[in-house]
């Protein structure tokens, strides 16, 4: 029988299985940040390898005659390595490292193959960042945002977090109203007042993940009535709801190129959503209502919508990325 390990990095952590040539996942490991603008460029490789040898060591105690070398191919999908540039110089890295066929890709490939199991569709990501990635059923590949905090990453748990802190600080000066996020908020963070953020949120200390974590507190307090909480989440929200309506407007638009001069036949499209911010069921369904709402627009329009269903993930972005190195063999 012929293994396949996969590989599922980020900022925040990495981790690997082994899987069977039928799905069996029989070994599973984790290590730390393989983004390597966190972790470095070795320090993403290194990672990688710790995650990878954990796995290989659970698959031998639970199957004992299974070896290393059994496994025919690595998948890797990492944050950090969408353009080329960034996964030339990561895929060197590797390279020093492995002796087997393997294949290098960015995170949200990995959950969009493990999401519907190798097949067409569209997964939203929102964890700490966000984006959108979809596939079609040519295999074309589409993205919308994971631009990284500066530049985007609307609607994830770092841009929720801002906008919470903003509020808070709008009330403390009075260019906006006293919000029922402040008092939790400034708890969570050891503030007596909010002047106490600035010292804070500039500080080397602060990070990504740390404005993120307050994403939980803004969901809370929603669900208690406060009207800017809400207003922030609803925000995140339909900015969530973009990102999918913009890959799905993308698919279509490309399907309609390549039908031209006849018309596209109409598209169901699957969407699936993962990442920390989705365990907030109140989050999940904004987010599915506003995206339902835009596909009736589209249809609307009289772009080529069969139909549209949001869908549980079939499996994790580790077996994802085994998946993808499974396809590559084929």
């Amino acid at each position: 029988m012929r293994y396949f390990l996969g590989i599922d990095g980020g900022g925040s952590g990495t981790r690997a299985v082994v899987l069977s040539d039928v799905l069996q996942v029989i070994g599973q490991g984790e290590s730390g940040p393989s983004n390597h603008y966190v972790a470095g460029l070795d320090g993403a490789a290194e990672a990688c390898w710790q995650a990878a040898e954990a796995a290989l060591q659970d698959a031998r105690r639970l199957e004992p005659q299974f070896t290393k070398e059994q496994i025919a191919s690595w998948g890797i999908g990492l944050a950090g390595v969408r353009r080329d540039d960034d996964a030339a110089k990561v895929r060197e890295r590797l390279q020093n490292r492995l002796r087997v066929p393997f294949v290098l890709d960015h995170d949200a490939s990995a959950a969009q193959s493990g999401a519907f199991g190798g097949e067409d569709g569209i997964v939203f990501s929102a964890g700490t960042g966000a984006i959108c990635f979809g596939v079609d059923e040519r295999g074309e590949r589409f993205f919308a945002d994971g631009w990284g905090s500066v530049l985007g990453d609307e609607g994830s748990g770092y841009w929720i977090g801002q906008q919470a802190l903003r509020a808070v600080c709008r009330g403390a000066d009075g260019r906006g109203p006293q919000t029922r996020l402040a008092q939790p908020i400034l708890s969570a963070l050891g503030c007596r007042h909010a002047d106490d953020l600035v010292r804070l949120v500039y500080s080397p200390l602060w990070t990504r993940d740390s404005m993120a974590k307050l994403a939980s507190i803004v969901f809370e307090v929603a669900t208690h009535g406060s009207r800017e909480a809400c207003v922030i989440r609803d925000a995140a929200a339909r900015h969530a709801a973009n990102s999918v309506l913009t890959v799905a407007r993308a698919m279509m638009q490309r399907a309609r190129e390549r039908a031209e001069p006849n018309q596209a036949e109409p598209m169901d499209i699957g969407v699936a959503f993962r990442g920390g911010l989705f365990q907030s069921d109140d989050y999940r369904a904004a987010v599915g209502y506003a995206a339902g709402e835009g596909f009736v627009e589209l249809k609307r329009d009289y772009w080529p919508i069969g139909s549209w269903r949001i869908v549980k993930p079939q499996y994790d972005a580790a077996i994802g990325a085994a998946l993808l190195a499974q396809r590559a063999l084929r």
